[in-house]
């Protein structure tokens, strides 16, 4: 194996395993998180859904002091007795809005599910609204409307639409001196935004500072059987002046990140889901929020977010929000704002310039229109890397040459290293000349390579966060955007997990066999780079054991491609012509014996015909 190919795996092995360490949630020590562990807080369960609650609200240790109103002065008396529920399902989800708050307490989303089973769930149950509103009143005292009741204004028992329908529902918060608060949603069937306005009648004059800011408080439930890895891509979003700002604090306890000025909207996520408030109007600025803590049971850090916008109360006194609750998916996400999409990861920063456009623009409207012809993502995967070889094959073809012409030179490279051994400047002479003669690049094997990182890295990432492949199956895989578990280990490995993943292994057969056919490691005497023919493979079966399966089918189709390109150029590799360009007077003895090879054996063929 040449060195330079050497040298370019290895960097990239480097770069992943830096990523990997870098994105890794930090942890606290137990006995810390142990005492700062707090009784959550208990809700009632769905036996449909597996219910998640955890968030600042379970958390009060690591509230803001102070937070809990004791009285409400003005606000202290409420609109409606009792609490009531109003169901409303579209073709997308099923939510619960209640009064308490005025706003939705359960969200569930159709057309996904958990991976234990059941619909997937942006709000866990619970007796209050996810949205609240939050201001200093003109008595001093803290404001959140989820802890009050409101009026509903239409009574209705649930709220069904079809696709293209639109509905509207409205809660009333009327305080003592007859003013009041109105929230109304409405909702569009087929669609996963929902519009509210909050209307001020009266009620602003009772608001200190005319500000205020509207909250989402509740965090994003997992959804994905591996906690740890979801936690990675969990964070809280601010889109501002046409930059998108990640807030993701690493340290367990209460965190908070201010930003002023207009900001577009706030969104926070989790892998493939993620809610997102976008103001109409000119916002005041913005808060995230975040809280981390550890659970000693299971040793992961859980990562809960919550987002707010503030907005100074204008002459109108009416305010108009977007909201949306649903998967991380361009189409949908497009249509709410064109930047919401830039949340998912797909790629590096350094390279955010290709993957981006490449994601939008090449690699999701290939699966959507391929993947909606097959209705299989794992053949529209397969097709996808038979695409990506033709498109790179000029690029690939350059370097298998070059290896091909490598490996048949390899004798002549390690006679140059014998005849001057011990003259390394020698040596390094006669090897530029030899690779002069043969019109062969040795960088001619790796270039290429390098040209084709960001593709690789674009999809390494891709396979990760694409809700695409999240609950694809394919052969043994259920989960293709999720390793495909073969065998449970008693013990887990540093890196590579407690499993063993079925593609992950005939990918690193496939690479193991490349490597073969390709001549690497064994066109050369020194033992090391022998041995890394060995060893490259085991280095991205640990990288890749707990990957996305769609990763590693990916990367086993492409390899298995690279395999049949690799043969077909041996086999057209002539040698006579390439050692007749270093040296004529050998090549010409070697055509000499190998014709006189030629006549011996016909001639041993046509004396067994005679014996017959």
């Amino acid at each position: 194996m040449d060195r330079n190919s050497i040298i370019g795996f290895i960097l990239i092995f480097l770069l992943m395993i830096g990523w990997m360490y870098y994105t890794m949630p930090s942890q606290e020590e137990i006995e810390r998180q142990r005492q700062e562990r707090a009784e959550r807080e208990a809700v009632p369960e769905e036996p449909e859904e597996p219910i998640v609650r955890r968030g600042i609200e379970s958390r009060p240790e690591l509230r803001d002091p102070g937070h809990e109103p004791t009285s409400l002065g003005i606000f202290a008396h409420p609109s409606y007795e009792d609490t009531v529920s109003i169901w409303v399902e579209t073709p997308k989800y099923r939510t619960r809005f209640t009064n308490l708050g005025g706003g939705p307490a359960s969200f569930h989303l159709k057309e996904h599910n958990h991976w234990q089973g059941g619909l997937v769930q942006l709000i866990s149950d619970t007796t209050r609204s996810a949205y609240s509103l939050e201001f200093l009143s003109t008595e001093n005292f803290n404001i959140e409307t989820d802890q009050l009741l409101f009026r509903p204004v239409s009574h209705p028992d649930a709220i069904r639409l079809d696709e293209g329908e639109t509905a509207s529902l409205q809660y009333e918060l009327v305080l003592e001196d007859e003013s009041s608060i109105f929230f109304t949603y409405e909702f569009l069937g087929g669609s996963y935004q929902i519009m509210l306005n909050v209307a001020f009648e009266g009620a602003g004059v009772h608001v200190s500072g005319r500000s205020f800011e509207l909250a989402w408080k509740p965090a994003i439930p997992p959804t994905e059987r591996d906690i740890a890895s979801e936690a990675q891509y969990t964070a809280a979003y601010s889109y501002a002046g046409g930059i998108l700002e990640r807030f993701q604090p690493s340290n367990a306890g209460y965190h908070e990140s201010i930003i002023t000025g207009n900001v577009t909207w706030v969104g926070s996520k989790s892998k493939f889901f993620t809610q997102i408030m976008k103001a109409r109007e000119t916002t005041d600025g913005a808060i995230l929020s975040a809280v981390l803590w550890d659970d000693p049971d299971n040793g992961i850090t859980y990562h809960d977010f919550n987002t707010a916008l503030r907005t100074r109360i204008s002459p109108t006194a009416a305010f108009n929000y977007q909201l949306y609750l649903g998967p991380l998916q361009y189409r949908y996400l497009r249509e709410f704002d064109p930047a919401a999409y830039n949340m998912v990861d797909t790629g590096f920063r350094f390279i955010k310039w290709f993957s981006d456009p490449f994601v939008k623009f090449v690699i999701l409207p290939f699966f959507g229109f391929v993947g909606g012809v097959t209705g299989n993502m794992g053949i529209t995967i397969i097709l996808f890397a038979v695409l990506i070889k033709i498109v790179l094959y000029p690029l690939t073809k350059k370097s298998f040459e070059s290896m091909a012409a490598m490996k048949e030179l390899a004798p002549e490279i390690e006679a140059i290293k014998e005849k001057y051994k011990g003259d390394q400047q020698k040596q390094n002479m006669a090897t530029a000349n030899l690779f002069k003669k043969a019109k062969v690049n040795p960088l001619g094997s790796c270039l290429p390579n390098l040209l084709q990182i960001p593709v690789l890295i674009t999809f390494w990432r891709f396979f990760q966060n694409a809700i695409e492949v999240r609950q694809e199956s394919f052969l043994w895989a259920r989960d293709l955007s999720a390793p495909d578990i073969l065998v449970e280990l008693p013990f887990t490995i540093p890196l590579m997990g407690s499993h063993i993943a079925g593609f992950v292994l005939l990918m690193t057969a496939s690479m193991f066999v490349q490597m073969k056919v390709s001549g690497q490691g064994s066109a050369t005497s020194n033992p090391t780079l022998k041995m890394m023919q060995y060893v490259l493979p085991v280095m991205l079966l640990v990288i890749f054991n707990r990957l996305s399966s769609g990763l590693s089918l990916y990367y086993l189709i492409y390899n298995a491609l690279s395999i049949v390109q690799q043969m077909m150029i041996n086999k057209k590799m002539d040698h006579m012509k390439l050692m007749e360009s270093v040296d004529k007077k050998k090549a010409k003895e070697m055509r000499r014996k190998q014709m006189l090879e030629e006549k011996k054996a016909k001639q041993e063929e046509r004396k067994a015909r005679k014996q017959k």
